[in-house]
């Protein structure tokens, strides 16, 4: 007897890879399931229909981004009943959820601004938040360079496409009228900028007077997406000087994520780190010690009262362009 809860892992892709050793440290895995039935596991694939006839004491999605849904979708074949059944990492090591919670906010500002504004996706990327963007003029510029694991340095990403952009250009040089745009999205975008100012000072250009700009960036950050990145994060400071400067009231600024998250969601990558950079993971007794960190993490976490001032993810910022 291993004394661990059971749980049937539902979910094996990319975010099962990432996750795998803290799991099997938790949790006692008594099976796997998948909406793809060809995946070579041990024991084999149970498919979701199937689960009913299992006993378990948790089935674990390794997916955040579409656990809503997935959870759905299993209620549906466990019953009601079985709802607090189905959990994912937050349930299990704790909440640091980052990009989801910044996902989270920007929708709720794209939603509530009037229909019809037209809006600029400044660095849009893959346009992640187009599709909240439905009831706007929605523009999106991005200079289109970024070539994944071009370098071998740092975080990458194995995919990414600029199909769809509006305008290819430098962020800081855009070939928009004077006070065109009534909206500037900009997310997770300056720290890949040479000289994020001149940025600030082109969306005070573009910005009509009372438009709004929803701004992200990182507060700490890893080495990602190089070569093109140039900064670790920036202070609340540095937006209360240069938002103002560059004819910007800050309406509402708020941090993501405080000092206890920020360390569990890096004892979350320490196996990986260990992998690509020491050649080895982390022993089952070390992945424990990682595991009890964590837990210490998660309750220092929710006793929490303003460690965010000294360390988070990342400042969430929507700023209006001064009348007159």
């Amino acid at each position: 007897m291993t004394g661990k809860s059971k749980v049937i892992i539902y979910g094996l892709g990319q975010m099962y890879e990432k996750q795998k050793c803290y799991i099997e440290s938790r949790f006692e895995v008594i099976g796997y399931s998948d909406v793809r039935t060809n995946i070579n596991m041990p024991g084999g694939i149970i498919v979701p229909e199937d689960l009913v006839k299992y006993k378990y004491d948790y089935i674990y999605v390794t997916s955040y981004k579409y656990f809503v849904e997935i959870k759905k979708r299993l209620i549906e074949l466990i019953g009601k009943e079985n709802e607090e059944k189905i959990i994912t990492y937050v349930n299990a090591f704790g909440d640091f959820r980052n990009s989801q919670v910044r996902d989270e906010w920007v929708i709720d500002k794209l939603l509530h601004i009037p229909a019809g504004k037209i809006l600029l996706d400044a660095g849009a990327g893959q346009q992640r938040y187009k599709a909240y963007c439905s009831h706007l003029k929605y523009i999106a510029q991005d200079f289109g360079k970024y070539v994944p694991n071009e370098v071998d340095t740092g975080l990458q990403l194995d995919v990414w496409e600029y199909a769809g952009l509006n305008i290819t250009c430098d962020i800081i040089d855009m070939p928009l009228d004077d006070e065109s745009v009534d909206v500037i999205l900009c997310t997770e975008v300056f720290e890949h900028l040479v000289n994020p100012m001149l940025a600030l000072q082109e969306f005070s250009r573009i910005l009509r007077s009372g438009g709004v700009m929803i701004l992200t960036a990182p507060f700490c950050c890893l080495t990602h997406m190089a070569p093109y990145f140039y900064y670790n994060g920036f202070s609340e400071y540095w937006y209360q000087k240069n938002l103002e400067e560059n004819g910007f009231r800050i309406k509402e600024f708020m941090h993501n994520g405080n000092y206890f998250k920020y360390i569990s969601q890096e004892l979350f990558r320490v196996n990986m780190m260990a992998e690509r950079y020491c050649n080895a993971g982390l022993s089952s007794e070390e992945m424990e010690t990682i595991i009890k960190s964590m837990d210490i993490m998660a309750r220092l976490s929710n006793e929490d009262n303003g460690s965010n001032e000294t360390l988070c993810f990342g400042n969430m910022v929507m700023a209006e362009k001064y009348k007159g």
